[in-house]
C-alpha cells in the first residue's frame, strides 16, 4: 500500500470519527432550548410562527422517548389530502431525512418567531432554506403556519432525487438487531459505512486504472509520447483521491445517517475535492514546466532556464489560492467580508512584507539587468562566492565551492558589488619567481625567454598577450614577473591549465640549472686585518663604465640574442600560425 492509498484511508477514516464525534455530542436539525425574547414574548401554539412550526416539525421526530410523526405534522397543509392522517406523517419523516441527508442545519436563533412575519416582497411567506429548497415554504393560513400544499407535494420528489437507493423497504425489513443504536447510529448503518468506504477505495482504483489506459492511448494515437505521458502517469493519483471523493458523498447520504455525520462527510469531501484538484493542477504544473526546461535546455540563452522555475511557482502559488478559495468557501466562511478584511489591513500587511516587497522588485531587476545568470559563477559583496543555481522571488541560491547552498535575498543582491567572474573571457594568472642571486645574467634572460616559449607553447593558454619580465631585485631573489591569461570555461579547466604550466616552468628551469630562492640571510664575520679598500683603481673602474655606455662593449640594450624571444603575437598572426 503506497502513501496516498494511507491518505485516502486516512482522509476517509477522519471525516467519519469527526462527524461521529459531532453526531454524539449534538445532532444537527435536534430541538433546543427556545431563549426568552427581551422584550415581546414569542406567539404560543405549535403553529403559530415560522419558528414553531419548523421546531414541531423537528422535536417530535427525534429519536427519543417523545417520537410522534403525527404530531410533527400538525404544521403541513392537509388541503386536497385523501387521507390526511395517514400521509402527513409519511411526509414528515421524509422531508426532516431530506434535510438530515443534504446537511441542512437549522439555526433557531435566526427562525423569524413572530405571528405576523412578512418576507421582502410583502407576503406572509417564509422559506427555510432560500439557496438549497427555495421550493420550500410556510404560508400563514388561518392564524397557523403551515407547509403549503406546493410544497408539501414536492416532498416525495426531494426524497427521490435524495435518496435513489431508496433503502427505506430495505431497513424496514431487517431484523431488529441491526436496528438496535450504537451512540444514535443503528447497526445496520455501520455497516453500511463500512461498505461506503470499501466501494470509494475499489472506485478509485478503477479510476486509476482506467484514467492511465484510456489516456495513454489517446495520448499514442493523436501525438508522440513526451510530457503528455509523464503528466498522465503524474495525474493518475489526484484522480483516484477525487473519484473516492465523489463516491463517498454519493453514497453516504443513502445510509439515512444523522445530520451532524452527513454534514461533516459532506463538508470533508468537498475539501478532499479541493484538494485533489490543487493536486491535479500540481502534478500539470509540474510536467508542464518540465517540458518547457527541456526546451530550455536546447536553447543558448540562460534567460528561459532561470523563467521555467518562477513559472513553477507562480503556477503552484496561484492554484494554491484558488483552491484556498474553495475549500473556505465550503466551509461556509464569507470569503468576501475576508478579503475586505484583508483590504482594510492593507497598510499593516505592507508595512509588515515590506522585505518581501523589496525581494519581489530585486527578482524583477536581475531579470530585466541580467547581472548573472544561471550556472555562472558570481562573488556577491564581500559575502559568498560560488554558481548560481536558482533565481526566485524571494531568494538567489549559490552553490559555493564546498558545496553548500546559500540563499541571499534579492533586496542584498541588487544592493551588492557582483562580481560576475563566469562572464570573463580570459582568466587571469599573475605571480612572481624568484631565481637566486648566483644566477648568471644570461641564465636570467634565457629563463624569461624560457618561460615565453612555454606559454606560447601551452594549450589553454592566451597566446596575444603575455608578460614575463626580470622585474627587480629582491630582498632574497632576483624577482621575474610572469603575467599571462588563461582561455578556459570553468575553474576546474583552469586549475588544471596553471598545474601544466608550473610543471613546465619547474623542467625550464632544471634544464638551465636555475635554482629558485627562498627568504636566507647571510651572516659575514670580517677579520679586523682585513683591508678595506678596493684593489682596483679609480682609472680602473671609470674604464669598466665606460664599457656599459652607448658603443661600449657591454651596450646590449636588448640583451644577448639566446633565442627568437618568443614575444607574444598579434591575434593575426596567431590565426595565420
Amino acid at each position: 500500500m503506497d502513501m496516498t492509498q494511507k491518505n485516502s484511508i486516512l482522509v476517509a477514516c477522519s471525516v467519519f470519527f469527526f462527524g461521529f464525534s459531532a453526531a454524539s455530542t449534538a445532532q444537527t436539525n435536534a430541538t433546543a432550548p427556545v431563549k426568552d425574547a427581551a422584550q415581546t414574548p414569542p406567539p404560543v401554539g405549535e403553529c403559530a410562527s415560522p419558528h414553531n412550526a419548523i421546531f414541531t416539525l423537528v422535536k417530535y421526530l427525534q429519536d427519543d422517548s417523545e417520537r410522534d410523526p403525527g404530531h410533527a405534522a400538525v404544521c403541513i397543509s392537509r388541503d386536497g389530502l385523501e387521507k390526511p392522517a395517514q400521509d402527513t406523517p409519511r411526509l414528515a419523516i421524509k422531508f426532516k431525512q431530506v434535510l438530515d441527508a443534504r446537511g441542512l442545519y437549522v439555526i433557531w436563533d435566526s427562525l423569524p418567531n413572530v405571528a405576523d412575519y412578512v418576507n421582502a416582497s410583502g407576503q406572509h411567506i417564509y422559506t427555510l432554506f432560500p439557496d438549497s429548497l427555495p421550493q420550500m415554504n410556510y404560508r400563514l393560513e388561518d392564524g397557523r403556519w403551515l407547509l403549503t400544499p406546493e410544497s408539501r407535494d414536492k416532498i416525495n420528489t426531494l426524497y427521490g432525487q435524495t435518496f435513489p437507493l431508496n433503502l427505506e423497504d430495505f431497513v424496514a425489513n431487517l431484523p431488529d438487531t441491526f436496528q438496535k443504536r450504537i451512540l444514535r447510529v443503528q447497526i445496520w448503518q455501520y455497516a453500511g459505512i463500512l461498505l461506503v468506504l470499501l466501494t470509494g477505495l475499489a472506485l478509485r482504483y478503477l479510476a486509476i486504472l482506467l484514467f492511465r489506459r484510456v489516456g495513454l492511448r489517446a495520448i499514442q494515437r493523436f501525438t508522440e509520447p513526451g510530457w503528455l505521458h509523464t503528466a498522465v502517469m503524474r495525474a493518475d493519483r489526484p484522480i483516484g483521491l477525487l473519484a473516492f471523493a465523489a463516491a463517498i458523498s454519493g453514497l453516504f447520504p443513502q445510509l439515512l445517517l444523522p445530520a451532524a455525520i452527513t454534514t461533516a462527510v459532506a463538508v470533508g469531501m468537498r475539501v478532499v475535492s479541493a484538494s485533489s484538484l490543487v493536486w491535479l493542477g500540481f502534478r500539470f504544473a509540474d510536467a508542464l514546466c518540465d517540458f518547457f526546461a527541456m526546451k530550455a535546455e536546447r536553447t543558448d540563452s540562460k534567460l528561459d532556464d532561470q523563467l521555467v522555475p518562477l513559472a513553477r511557482k507562480s503556477l503552484k502559488a496561484f492554484l494554491t489560492i484558488v483552491g484556498g478559495i474553495f475549500i473556505l468557501q465550503n466551509l461556509n466562511v464569507d470569503v468576501d467580508s475576508l478579503l475586505a478584511g484583508l483590504g482594510i489591513g492593507g497598510l499593516a500587511v505592507a508595512l509588515a512584507a515590506k522585505d518581501t516587497a523589496a525581494n519581489l522588485f530585486g527578482s524583477v531587476m536581475i531579470f530585466l539587468d541580467k547581472p548573472f545568470q544561471i550556472g555562472d559563477f558570481i562573488k556577491i559583496g564581500s559575502h559568498v562566492e560560488g554558481t548560481v543555481e536558482e533565481v526566485g522571488f524571494r531568494s538567489t541560491r549559490v552553490r559555493t565551492g564546498y558545496n553548500s547552498l546559500v540563499s541571499f535575498p534579492n533586496s542584498i543582491v541588487t544592493n551588492s558589488t557582483v562580481d560576475n567572474l563566469g562572464e570573463r573571457r580570459y582568466r587571469r594568472y599573475k605571480t612572481t619567481l624568484g631565481l637566486t642571486y648566483d644566477t648568471s645574467p644570461e641564465q636570467v634572460q634565457a629563463f624569461c625567454e624560457g618561460v615565453r616559449a612555454v606559454i606560447d607553447s601551452q594549450p589553454g593558454m592566451r597566446k596575444d598577450f603575455y608578460m614575463v619580465e626580470f622585474q627587480e631585485f629582491g630582498p632574497h631573489s632576483l624577482d621575474v614577473m610572469v603575467y599571462c591569461f588563461m582561455d578556459v570555461p570553468d575553474w576546474t579547466t583552469e586549475l588544471r591549465v596553471r598545474t601544466n604550466l608550473n610543471l613546465a616552468i619547474m623542467r625550464l628551469a632544471r634544464e638551465l640549472g636555475v635554482g629558485f630562492a627562498f627568504p636566507t640571510q647571510t651572516l659575514h664575520v670580517r677579520q679586523e686585518a682585513e683591508a678595506d679598500a678596493s684593489s682596483a683603481t679609480t682609472a680602473e673602474l671609470a674604464a669598466i663604465i665606460s664599457e656599459f655606455s652607448t658603443g661600449g662593449t657591454f651596450f646590449l640594450p636588448n640583451g644577448i640574442e639566446i633565442s627568437p624571444g618568443y614575444d607574444p603575437k598579434p591575434p593575426e598572426e596567431n590565426n595565420e600560425t
